[in-house]
């Protein structure tokens, strides 16, 4: 599995060596007025867990899990460097094992930020993001839509682009204000341009939690896990304004989290 992992970045590495030019993201901020929406359907499926037991990339059989998540993200400028960023979903999430399923549909919790530019240049832009997750999800019958509890996540957002690539690097920690868990998340996205309108894209988000000494009140589990996940997709510019988009993930290694893989299918719209 490490041969297969090293294997696939050393492709997206290349891939985004040999096609030309992608268009900015974060941590590049929008000027006032203008930013990007992306409204998607991400359909998650997994009837296997990775065991609490350590990070390891062998799943066992668990329970099945899949859930349909309506989801909009964005950022938009506010202008003299700063700009909002928010992470709206709503979620039906479906469990069952062997004769018996039950399900749950409503909010998620919703995560909002405010970020600003440090450096801001056509080849190099770095910024800072302080979100807050407000636990909208409910706990309660299961299937759980959210944690129930307030976190906060403070972000370095980093990246570089080229005529050939595009690369951005966040990673923060997220403080859960019940003070049980610090989860230590970080995320690389990159970005090829294959055709004048097709762009690929590639993805690897991984979150580490420390191990809590203390027994965890109810609900509190969901904060505690262990994850490697992989994403590759593709974007077509529609127009200038429009970009359907297409992309797939897998949670490859973990610890106490469920191992499916996920689709998203959407449009992003730039104003």
């Amino acid at each position: 599995m490490k041969l297969t992992l090293l294997i696939a970045a050393l492709l997206a590495v290349i891939l985004a060596w040999l096609c030309p030019g992608t268009a900015r993201a974060q941590p590049w901020i929008p000027a006032a007025g203008q930013g990007t929406a992306k409204p998607m359907v991400r359909l998650f499926s997994g009837d296997t867990s990775f065991p609490s037991s350590g990070f390891t990339t062998r799943a066992v059989a668990s329970s099945k899990q899949s859930s349909t998540q309506l989801r909009l993200t964005g950022i938009a400028g506010l202008g003299h460097g700063l700009a909002l960023t928010y992470d709206l979903r709503w979620g039906n999430v479906r469990t069952s094992k062997r004769a018996r399923s039950v399900s749950s549909s409503g909010l998620q919790d919703e995560e909002f930020g405010l970020g600003y530019g440090l450096t801001q240049t056509d080849f190099f832009a770095n910024a800072i993001v302080f979100n807050v997750v407000l636990p909208a999800g409910q706990t309660k019958p299961a299937p759980a839509q959210g944690t129930g509890r307030w976190a906060v996540e403070p972000d370095f957002e980093v990246g570089v682009q080229n005529s050939r690539f595009s690369a951005s690097l966040q990673a923060g920690p997220r403080v859960f204000l019940d003070g049980n868990a610090v989860q230590l998340r970080t995320e690389l996205d990159l970005a090829a341009r294959a055709t004048p309108r097709l762009t690929l894209t590639g993805s690897v988000f991984f979150v580490d939690t420390p191990q809590i000494a203390h027994t965890l009140p109810p609900g509190a589990s969901g904060e505690i896990y262990n994850l490697l996940r992989l994403g590759m997709g593709v974007e077509y510019q529609l127009t200038q304004r429009f970009r359907p988009f297409f992309s797939y993930e897998a949670n490859v290694a973990g610890k106490s989290i469920h191992a499916g893989s996920r689709f998203d299918v959407g449009i992003k719209v730039k104003y």
